[in-house]
């Protein structure tokens, strides 16, 4: 009898350590396959980094990729027009800016210039540069349709909700661009520093993160 109940404890610690180490593979297979996933902004960086990449590699460029605590990010539109919302309850002790790089992931100057945004920003201090790119930088060949004037009208009352005095209005179909919002308003726009020919882009990305 005892010999049985020697039997019966040998099989269940075996098979309590079975178990065990059941467990322990599903945790460590679990683990590896969620470490495996990219998270939102390691995808955010990878189609950043993507599109310089290749823009390098079919047009034999040598644009600098960015690194894992960038600045940068792509974004919504409603999530533009909330951070322009939300930075308008600033003051001038302490103002509230919203960054917003407007144009396509295939543009040249944009693909050229990210990684000196990124870096001016940083030197500012500045924890997020928005990118906004829109399809509508991309089908300017419909801007008679309209469908697209429509759209366009929508995201242009969004970038021109508050402008301030002496500062042109936004016009997204001139692109590309950078935007600086201070408590809510749109205090300088490239567009108009470019045109009047007195700005170059290392130029204008200095104004804007100065204002």
């Amino acid at each position: 009898m005892a010999r049985d109940i020697r039997k019966n404890k040998t099989r269940f610690v075996l098979h309590k350590e079975l178990v065990i180490l059941v467990l322990v593979l599903v945790a460590m297979i679990v683990t590896t396959v969620c470490l495996s996933i990219p998270t939102g902004s390691e995808k955010r960086l990878a189609e950043l980094n993507d599109a310089i990449t290749e823009y390098n590699t079919l047009n034999s460029t040598s644009y600098t990729t960015l690194s894992e605590d960038t600045v940068l990010r792509k974004v919504s539109l409603k999530t533009i027009e909330s951070s322009i919302k939300k930075s308008a309850d600033g003051t001038e002790e302490n103002p509230k800016y919203v960054y917003v790089l407007y144009g396509s992931l295939s543009d040249a100057t944009i693909l050229q210039y990210l990684s000196a945004i990124d870096t001016e920003a940083k030197n500012r201090e500045v924890k997020t540069v928005y990118i906004y790119s829109s399809e509508k930088v991309d089908k300017q060949e419909d801007k008679d349709d309209s469908n697209f004037l429509v759209s366009l009208e929508k995201d242009e009352a969004v970038f021109n909700s508050n402008v301030l005095e002496g500062v042109d209005e936004v016009d997204l179909l001139k692109t590309p661009a950078l935007y600086t919002y201070k408590n809510g308003e749109l205090v300088f726009n490239s567009v108009t520093v470019e045109e009047d020919g007195s700005y170059n882009w290392e130029l204008i990305i200095n104004k804007a993160f100065s204002k």
